[in-house]
């Protein structure tokens, strides 16, 4: 893959993700202003079980999206897997619904009403493994439009006819469907017919994407278990909100999309430098901002939920912590060989860097999952529902710091690109003036906003102040900066449209 092709894909992929978060905040400021804790708690709880339900089509997809890159023309035989793999993941959804809702004591009609949200996202997974192999920055495109669609779907349902959760759901599903509508008619030149026996070879893979797709089952099971153990939905509605408002620090994470592929073509230290750079040019002015602005950020989506700002904050920072140990093991996952021959056999894979980084991250997700169970099995029942997730979201931090750690250690010792830690101290001391620059503004302005719209633009005049001050301050004490901005105006004057559709 071109180094042209991997920016294009990242800066995508990171675009998509930025216009998702700001559209997605918007979104979620739609709904906590209209639901109470309890039911965006129970829309919180909803994803997490469509996650469980995807596990068939999460086991396949990636041997879908290899053969597309090959050239194949999978449409018809996904689709096919795709309908035959339907009655268990909608099994698996109808069972974990109704034992959810009699844990948590909710109409269980209400919850399998996800059912509906579920049945375009299967489709939607499949065309997206397709994509991802064939032209995968159409997903980035696909991305943006649901994110539009999703917002304007909730204004006619939650604002004009007052649906509700019933609206909320409404929405997503609608717009799920719109992207997956746009990803299949891109796909129409995919069109062959069904072949049997790559859908044995897809399903003979599965047990190889295991460990992952374990990893995202209990990575979920976080909403799931606080409502079951607490016997309510509505700390996830807190959880939801630290969640979503802390979301924007780790979007720079996806700027770092293309390194795999550019390690696995040969790529250099200077990729690793770059693409690290990059991203903390960004993720840090992000955090520090936030720190300042979190209360404020959680008082938009509703002024329940402002007194969760610490548990935000805490997960801002295990989000950074991530990113940074999520380095090592994209490098480790680069440079590993095991897959260069013509013949793979599966004891290669148990035995590869690969399998190795993705054995840890799910074992420290599961030993996460496991301290967040014993916490609420013992402390958690006499702690206050504030307590509770700033509490959570520390176990998430500490455990995101191990896991960053090792995977440093695992990078020095097993490879020989290192993290050059020396090219962020121009964007730490421009974001340190900056965020004291925005504190000060902010307490000389007040925050007293008797309504969501007046918070809103508050915020975002103190977020453009901000980033005018980083920016400024980086440009003159950076060379690296000044030069990233010329790169950025010579890609921008030869980008083509086409590159994208």
């Amino acid at each position: 893959m071109s180094k042209v092709k991997l920016r294009l894909s990242g800066g995508l992929a990171f675009a998509a993700n930025l216009v998702g978060y700001f559209t997605g905040f918007i979104f979620t400021v739609l709904i906590t202003r209209r639901l109470s804790a309890e039911e965006f708690g129970v829309w919180a709880l909803i994803s997490s079980l469509i996650v469980y339900s995807l596990i068939p089509y999460n086991l396949v997809s990636s041997w879908i999206t290899r053969d597309a890159a090959r050239g194949k023309k999978v449409l018809d035989t996904a689709l096919a897997l795709c309908l035959l793999l339907s009655p268990v993941s909608i099994l698996i959804y109808i069972l974990s619904g109704i034992g959810s809702a009699s844990a948590i004591n909710y109409d269980a009609s209400t919850i399998l009403l996800g059912l509906m949200v579920l049945a375009p996202y299967i489709l939607l997974t499949m065309a997206r493994a397709i994509q991802g192999g064939y032209m995968p920055q159409r997903i980035g495109v696909s991305r943006i439009i649901f994110e539009i669609s999703k917002v304007l779907l909730a204004i006619l349902f939650l604002i004009f006819l007052e649906l509700r959760l019933i609206g909320v759901l409404l929405s997503i599903s609608l717009a799920y469907a719109v992207q997956m509508g746009f990803l299949l008619y891109s796909s129409k030149s995919l069109r062959q017919k069904v072949n049997m026996d790559w859908i044995l070879k897809w399903l003979k893979g599965a047990p190889a994407n295991m460990i992952n797709v374990l990893n995202n089952v209990l990575s979920a099971t976080n909403v799931v278990l606080m409502s079951v153990v607490m016997g309510s939905a509505a700390i996830a509605g807190y959880w939801q909100a630290a969640v979503s408002a802390s979301a924007l620090v780790t979007s720079s994470r996806f700027l770092a999309t293309g390194l795999g592929a550019r390690l696995l073509s040969g790529g250099t230290q200077k990729d690793v430098d770059k693409s690290f750079s990059f991203c903390m040019m960004l993720a840090i002015p992000l955090l520090l901002g936030f720190f300042v602005l979190s209360r404020d950020l959680l008082w938009l989506l509703n002024p329940i939920y402002s007194s969760a700002w610490i548990a935000a904050c805490i997960l801002a920072a295990a989000g950074i912590a991530r990113f940074v140990g999520n380095i090592g093991a994209i490098v480790l996952r680069g440079t590993d060989e095991f897959d260069r021959g013509d013949v793979i056999a599966f004891k290669d894979y148990l035995k590869s860097r690969v399998f190795m980084v993705n054995g840890l991250r799910t074992a420290l997700t599961g030993l996460n999952l496991a301290t967040v169970a014993a916490y609420l099995i013992t402390a958690g029942r006499t702690a206050s529902m504030v307590e509770i997730i700033t509490s959570i979201a520390a176990i998430n931090l500490t455990w995101a710091i191990v896991g960053a750690i090792i995977n440093l250690r695992l990078m020095r010792k097993m490879t020989p690109f290192r993290l050059n830690l020396s090219t962020l101290k121009p964007y730490l001391i421009s974001a340190i003036i900056m965020a004291l620059a925005v504190y000060l503004i902010r307490e000389a302005l007040g925050f007293k906003p008797a309504r969501a719209l007046e918070a809103g633009c508050q915020i975002l005049l103190l977020v453009i102040i901000g980033g005018a001050i980083y920016g400024g301050i980086l440009y003159l004490i950076s060379k690296e900066f000044r030069k990233f901005l010329r790169e950025v105006r010579n890609f921008i004057n030869s980008y083509k449209l086409t590159d994208i559709l």
